[in-house]
């Protein structure tokens, strides 16, 4: 009797067994092709679109979207803020980055899904100092334009000593490129922008195009170089 009770115990969960291997292999074959069916859409994110929205969840303004290019677009839950939106003729990439730049989150285009996530802590310490870098580049550029005093006369001066002199007005820390810094100066740059002054130095001493400019980089201060004709320098 305990023989028989066993054997059918033992029909039973190899039966169980054989069933879960099929509910495993169907849901596998299920995924393989959800797979298949996204790997034929395509995110042109080149394609224009128009999109005209006010104070909508994020999910409407992505779902319109994915009807232009014909392709899902996962929204994390966690991108909650509203949406207020109008564009005409604008491409997807524009789209979506004046979006997540509205509304605080990221997109991610993997091959050809693309997803919608929030800021991470990251994300945001990082466009943090994008910001703060941005804004001191803009705050050299300004000084760059700003004018020299009358009276910035050299005669026989080092290139390194003039472009100290032009540091003590302006509150930039410039110094020579490369071993430029000996070759001497003779020439007014008085009422000059600051700009203007470092071509006249770097054209003097026949230098090669560049000074380094000393400023704060993300986490740390370090020397940059600074191209006043661009590089390479279109004289």
């Amino acid at each position: 009797m305990n023989t028989q009770t066993r054997s059918v115990s033992i029909k039973e969960t190899m039966t169980g067994f054989l069933a879960t291997i099929l509910v495993v292999l169907l849901l596998s074959s299920c995924s393989l092709k959800t797979q298949e069916d996204e790997a034929t859409c395509r995110v042109d994110m080149e394609m224009r679109v128009t999109i005209n929205v006010t104070d909508v969840k994020p999910k409407v303004v992505f779902d319109q979207l994915a009807r232009e290019p014909d392709c899902a677009i996962t929204v994390s839950p966690f991108v909650r803020k509203h949406v207020t939106l109008q564009v005409e003729n604008a491409k997807v990439s524009e789209v979506l980055a004046r979006v997540c730049s509205q509304i605080g989150c990221k997109y991610i285009l993997n091959e050809n899904h693309l997803a919608i996530k929030p800021l991470t802590i990251i994300d945001k310490m990082r466009a943090k100092q994008w910001e703060e870098f941005n804004r001191m580049m803009e705050e050299r550029n300004r000084i760059l334009q700003s004018f020299l005093p009358e009276g910035m006369t050299f005669e026989d001066v080092p290139l390194s000593s003039v472009l100290d002199e032009i540091s003590k007005v302006s509150g930039l820390e410039i110094k020579p490129w490369k071993d430029e810094g000996d070759r001497k100066v003779t020439l007014d740059v008085s009422s000059m922008t600051i700009e203007e002054a470092i071509k006249a130095v770097l054209l003097y001493v026949d230098g090669e195009g560049a000074v380094l400019i000393r400023q704060k980089y993300f986490l740390h201060h370090s020397w940059g170089q600074y191209w006043p004709w661009g590089y390479p320098p279109a004289r």
